[in-house]
């Protein structure tokens, strides 16, 4: 039985995917902006996420900035769960100057802080770091996504149902996969990976997406194979085929209406 994540009003796992939409600012004045712009838009109240990409900033690792800085976007933005990520240049980061232990570092640092509401950690960033930031999170009531991203290909259906089972057996409180399809198949293979997770093995929410063009019927579908979390562009997109919000939530009530 699949343990939700509930944050806030919010609840991944349950209904349709959530919606999170990046932060993506060298700055911190750019990212409050963002935040602003945010709160002000029409498309608003399609937004049930934001994640604040640290890999962007120019700021890190001066962590007095980023505790102000996240905690003036939860107060522009206080319904809406915030996510920090900063992500490896393994794994697609922006600031390729972030080494596995700085990223670690700050990590911990934001769960001990409790300044975000859920922060993400990278599967391959460590099985021991990732146990006990896990558990510092637990204790501090922050949710950890778990991630892997994989700019070069999709591995077979199997490989990537194993990597979501691990996140979880490490105790993630949500798994996520982002993969680059080659050829159709390759989206096949994404969506029917999520699909035997979600039946066979979730325990809890999961979050697939097949990148770029190719991939972004992966994006909308999630309500239909078992994706919890869809990240649409409002602003600047921070991954290859990121559909902009109100694209996204006219097709996901498009598939909740028709497709379920």
């Amino acid at each position: 039985m699949i343990r939700y994540c509930k944050i806030k009003h919010c609840i991944i796992g349950f209904d349709r995917p959530k919606i999170c939409v990046p932060l993506v600012g060298r700055s911190a004045e750019e990212i409050i902006a963002q935040a602003d712009q945010i709160r002000q838009s029409q498309r608003s109240s399609a937004i049930d996420m934001v994640e604040l990409r640290g890999d962007y900033l120019d700021i890190l690792p001066d962590y007095e900035v980023l505790d102000r800085l996240l905690a003036k976007v939860a107060e522009i933005l206080p319904e809406k769960v915030l996510l920090f990520t900063i992500r490896s240049e393994a794994e697609g980061g922006e600031k390729l100057a972030f080494t596995t232990p700085t990223i670690y570092e700050i990590n911990r640092h934001v769960i001990e802080k409790a300044t975000a509401d859920m922060v993400d950690i990278e599967l391959f960033s460590g099985a021991e770091q990732a146990e006990e930031m896990i558990g510092i999170a637990k204790e501090k009531g922050v949710k950890i996504i778990m991630s892997n991203h994989d700019f070069q290909t999709t591995p077979d259906a199997s490989t990537i149902v194993n990597r979501l089972r691990s996140m979880q057996d490490l105790g993630a409180d949500v798994a996520k996969i982002a993969v680059m399809p080659e050829n159709k198949m390759h989206v096949v293979n994404l969506l029917a990976a999520t699909a035997m997770m979600q039946e066979a093995y979730a325990e809890v929410p999961v979050v697939t997406m097949s990148m770029g063009k190719m991939g972004a019927i992966s994006r909308i579908s999630g309500q239909v194979f078992g994706s919890a979390i869809t990240f649409a562009s409002f602003a600047e997109a921070s991954a290859p085929g990121q559909i902009p919000v109100d694209k996204m939530d006219e097709a996901l009530t498009l598939i909740e209406k028709y497709c379920n």
